[in-house]
């Protein structure tokens, strides 16, 4: 449990340009960088398919649009809360982003992507053959808070914190 306690506290501690740096990590090591390269959509074109009451109870009227590295931080604090491989794979991810870098190591993918395509068994994007995008968040019960403050970061990025 320390263990977990400290991966959650030097994920907090992450900058936002290595949280980014993180969870691209992750994403690759999972083998899910070629999806997230063919995703023809990016949170912009995602916008227009959230009506403000379904967003509402994610992002209240007063808040303002997470950043990128608030959004990365949040689906890395719920990749390291299920535990076993994924967990440990964010770890090392961790201390991949806070090593020095020696070479510049542009992401080039949006942070929606990354998080849809990791969060893939929770979050569906489609789009309908008049190409009309639809975005399905499988809603379970709440009780796992990691979860939902992902929801809320991804809502509020997609959404431009409207």
């Amino acid at each position: 449990m320390q263990m977990r306690e400290q991966l959650e506290r030097d994920i907090r501690e992450l900058s936002d340009e290595a949280a980014v740096r993180a969870l691209a990590a992750v994403v690759e090591e999972r083998g899910l960088l070629p999806r997230a390269h063919a995703a023809d959509w990016d949170g912009g074109e995602l916008a227009e398919t959230l009506e403000s009451e379904d967003v509402a109870e994610y992002v209240g009227p007063d808040r303002p649009e997470a950043t990128e590295g608030e959004l990365a931080r949040a689906t890395l604090e719920y990749a390291a809360s299920q535990g076993g491989d994924l967990s440990r794979t964010v770890g090392e991810a961790v201390d991949y982003a806070r090593s020095p870098m020696q070479r510049f190591d542009p992401v080039g993918l949006s942070v929606t992507v990354l998080v849809v395509v990791l969060l893939q068994t929770e979050v569906r994007v489609r789009r309908d053959t008049e190409g009309k995008w639809s975005l399905t968040i499988h809603k379970r019960a709440m009780k796992e808070a990691a979860l939902g403050r992902v929801f809320t970061a991804l809502l509020s990025r997609i959404s431009g914190g409207k």
